[in-house]
C-alpha cells in the first residue's frame, strides 16, 4: 500500500513535523514530506523513528529531489530506533522529498492489527542550517547574531531574485500567449468573413444561373 503525504515547508525556516507511519506488507506504507529549496543551499536535519513493538516493522528513508536531473541525497534501509542526522547541499532548485517507508515483514499481517511507528523530522535550510558559533567563534555573541541576520538577509534577497526571475518568465509566456491568441482571433475573423463572402457570391451566382434573381 502506497500513500503520499505532501507538506510544503517554507525555506529559510526551521521545519519540523511529527507523524505516525502505519505498517503494511511488502511494498510498505510510504509518507513523503516535500520542501522547495533553491540550488546550492545547505540542508541540515535529523529524523527520529519510534520503537517497533511488534519487531516486524522495517523503516527505510530516502531523500531526493524532483529536478530534471534528479539527485538522491540520502538513503538508509532498516533504520533503527532513535535519531539519525543528514547534511547535504542541493544541486538544483527543486522540491526536496523526505520519504519514509514502513514495511511489515510478516506476510500474514493485516491493517487491522494497527502496527505503526512514530517519525519526527526536523530540517534547517540556508542560513538557519549554518553553525555560526563554530564558524565565527572569535566573534562576540552580538556580532555572531548580526552575522546570522546578515546571512539570512542575503538568502532572502537570493530567494526574491529567483522569484522575480520566475515572475518575468511567466510574464513573457503570458505576453507571448496573448499575442498568439490575438493573431489567431484576427485570422479566424478573416477566414469567417472570407467564407461568408464566398458563400454569398456562390449563392448569388447560383440564383442568377437559375434565373431566380
Amino acid at each position: 500500500m502506497h500513500k503520499l503525504l505532501v507538506l510544503l515547508l517554507a525555506a529559510l525556516q526551521v521545519a519540523a513535523i511529527k507523524f505516525e507511519l502505519p505498517s503494511a506488507p511488502p511494498g510498505g506504507t510510504r509518507r513523503c514530506v516535500k520542501q522547495y529549496i533553491l540550488a546550492d543551499t545547505l540542508v541540515v536535519g535529523h529524523y527520529e523513528v519510534g520503537p517497533d513493538q511488534s519487531k516486524e516493522q522495517r523503516v527505510d528513508v530516502e531523500i531526493f529531489d524532483d529536478a530534471a536531473m534528479a539527485s538522491k541525497y540520502y538513503h538508509k534501509n532498516s533504520v533503527n530506533e532513535g535519531s539519525q542526522k543528514f547534511t547535504f547541499n542541493t544541486h538544483e532548485t527543486a522540491n526536496i522529498h523526505y520519504c519514509f517507508t514502513n514495511t511489515n515483514s510478516n506476510p500474514a499481517y493485516h491493517e487491522s492489527q494497527g502496527h505503526k511507528r512514530t517519525v519526527a523530522l526536523h530540517v534547517d535550510t540556508g542560513a538557519e542550517a549554518e553553525d555560526f558559533n563554530e564558524a565565527k567563534k572569535n566573534l562576540e555573541p552580538l556580532e555572531q547574531e548580526l552575522y546570522r541576520l546578515e546571512r539570512i538577509s542575503q538568502q532572502l534577497i537570493r530567494e526574491m531574485d529567483v522569484l522575480k526571475a520566475d515572475e518575468e518568465k511567466m510574464r513573457d509566456v503570458n505576453e507571448s500567449t496573448n499575442t498568439r491568441v490575438a493573431w489567431l482571433s484576427t485570422l479566424s475573423i478573416i477566414v469567417l468573413v472570407a467564407a461568408a463572402a464566398w458563400q454569398l457570391h456562390y449563392l448569388r451566382t447560383f440564383f442568377r444561373s437559375k434565373k431566380i434573381l
